[in-house]
């Protein structure tokens, strides 16, 4: 007897077998993305990222999209994702000003045992200049308002649910980032002996854990104008500020997952890490600088309201 079982009219695979012949059949069909037709493989691999997110296979396969070689999803579906939760308290969208004064803004209402955490997050014309994007060919010359919109909602989503999104940036976002060139340009070296990894203590302690960062480095001539400094790291260069602002997000975000650590040790992780680059915040725009150490004190509060969670039992 076949063991796929219905949840609201939704086809589940219970196995790996039957996960495969499920993504085999979906694939041959015209009525998924041309992504996915013809390609079992990547078919499998959205279900899979559907499950993890709590999607149905067809959702996976409607609202999973990769760009640059990386999964993201539609930002109605991250959206739709974080209003089904039931720490979710209320989500408001709307854009204020106009012309080169307008600013998307989103704010998300998240529960944490008695107490409301309001997540607000803006994304202005101003912004979207810096990062090039404003009047840029595509939706952000057909639909401003609703780019702007996108950008702000990603990343209130990103700072409040990031349990729930499990790393997916948007499609809207991810559409917007310029793949790197990372061919390499020397020999490759051979990698170091175990005795050479090993690092004391003292050293481990300034480094957040689960956080890698690889230097960047696009061609020989490259012009860097934003640098980025990981205690005991190379310095990471970067060429726009909105993408060291990305970057910096992510590390921050790495070292608040990092549930091995103590709230306390990350909250102190992500201080230093700010402190390292205080010279660096200097040369960004003002309204970016903002966004970063508001980021920090968001992660502050909920690691905080964790730990007193955890106190209380």
């Amino acid at each position: 007897m076949n063991s796929i079982v219905t949840n609201r009219k939704s086809l589940q695979p219970q196995t790996m077998d039957e996960a495969m012949r499920f993504a085999e059949v979906i694939s041959k069909s015209a009525m998924v993305p041309k992504d996915f037709q013809g390609k079992p493989a990547n078919t499998l691999v959205a279900i899979q990222w559907g499950m993890e997110l709590g999607l149905a296979p067809m959702q996976a396969l409607q609202n999973i999209a990769v760009i640059n070689g990386k999964p993201s999803v539609y930002g109605d579906a991250l959206l739709a994702m974080v209003r089904a939760d039931s720490r979710c308290t209320g989500v408001n969208e709307y854009v204020e000003g106009e012309g080169d004064a307008m600013t998307a803004v989103c704010i998300i209402k998240r529960a944490h045992g008695g107490e409301i955490e309001e997540i607000k997050r803006t994304f202005s014309v101003t912004q979207a200049k810096q990062a090039r994007l404003w009047g840029k060919q595509g939706p952000w010359q057909q639909y401003p308002e609703r780019m702007l919109q996108h950008r702000a909602r990603g990343n209130a989503i990103r700072d409040g649910f990031p349990d729930v999104i499990k790393g997916m940036v948007t499609v809207e976002e991810a559409q917007d980032m310029t793949p790197m060139n990372i061919t390499p340009t020397e020999k490759a070296v051979q990698p170091p002996k175990l005795e050479e990894l090993t690092m004391a203590p003292k050293d481990l302690e300034s480094v957040p854990d689960a956080v890698e960062v690889v230097p960047t480095q696009v061609g020989n001539d490259a012009a860097y104008s934003f640098a980025m400094n990981v205690p005991n790291k190379e310095p990471r260069h970067f060429e726009a500020a909105e993408e060291f602002a990305d970057a910096y997000s992510d590390l921050l975000l790495k070292v608040r997952r990092a549930d091995k650590l103590a709230p306390a040790t990350r909250r102190t992780k992500m201080k230093d890490l700010e402190q390292q680059n205080e010279e660096s915040f200097h040369t960004l725009p003002t309204e970016i600088v903002g966004e970063l150490k508001d980021k920090r004190i968001q992660y502050n509060k909920v690691l905080s309201l964790e730990e007193k969670d955890a106190a209380n039992g």
